[in-house]
């Protein structure tokens, strides 16, 4: 729904996964609370979306920014199916699932933990650069953390339109966690992050992730 009201696209059109993380904390050094936050979206494209024309899907596209007060830098980075993930990339943007397991309830395969990261250049000088790294730990059934809810999309839906994307095949959920106390790995100039090179910032983050067939 989010991407339909912002960008004007219908989601089940455009991509079978999504991934969004919101991050927000604080950088308190010296009697300084400084506000720090991340934010990322996520898709991996169907099959209509490709390179050059439909039957290339899978492109992973992947777009965020990262900021520490009023010190901005925006990531974005494209995945191909036929490429591997550079580790020496100027701008780095990037979702990562691991240990997914079969979630009998929804049919999909649930990652127990997600990892985020985010590299670039500052807006104000793009020979600075900041980054950082969440690695998210959802768990798993009775163990489970932060959990909200696995929302059933068809079953918010009236009967005429479940219908109609019943006969699409496509059957979406969506994962939500909120969880408290998580820690963002930070790394920047020392004018940026207060005499510190990387520190550890603990904060809010909410995670959802999402498939549509």
């Amino acid at each position: 729904m989010l991407v339909h009201a912002i960008q004007g696209m219908r989601p089940n059109l455009i991509a079978t996964r999504w991934n969004f993380c919101w991050f927000s904390g604080t950088l308190p050094i010296d009697g300084k609370e400084t506000a720090v936050s991340s934010i990322m979206m996520e898709f991996t494209t169907t099959d209509s979306h490709g390179r050059k024309k439909g039957g290339e899907g899978g492109v992973t596209v992947n777009v965020g920014c990262l900021s520490v007060g009023s010190h901005v830098a925006a990531t974005a980075e494209t995945k191909w199916p036929d490429e591997a993930a550079g580790s020496s990339v100027p701008v780095i943007s990037r979702a990562i699932h691991y240990d997914s397991v079969r979630d009998k309830d929804t049919g999909y395969d649930q990652p127990q933990k997600i990892g985020f990261s985010w590299e670039g250049p500052l807006a104000a000088d793009a020979h600075q650069k900041l980054s950082a790294d969440l690695l998210f730990d959802v768990g798993f059934g009775e163990q489970s953390k932060g959990l909200i809810e696995k929302v059933d999309v068809l079953a918010e839906i009236p009967k005429v339109l479940k219908a109609i994307v019943n006969a699409t095949g496509t059957k979406p959920y969506i994962y939500q966690w909120m969880q408290p106390d998580v820690i963002l790995r930070l790394r920047g100039p020392e004018g940026v992050l207060h005499g510190q090179s990387e520190i550890d910032i603990k904060g809010t983050a909410y995670v959802e992730a999402s498939y549509v067939s």
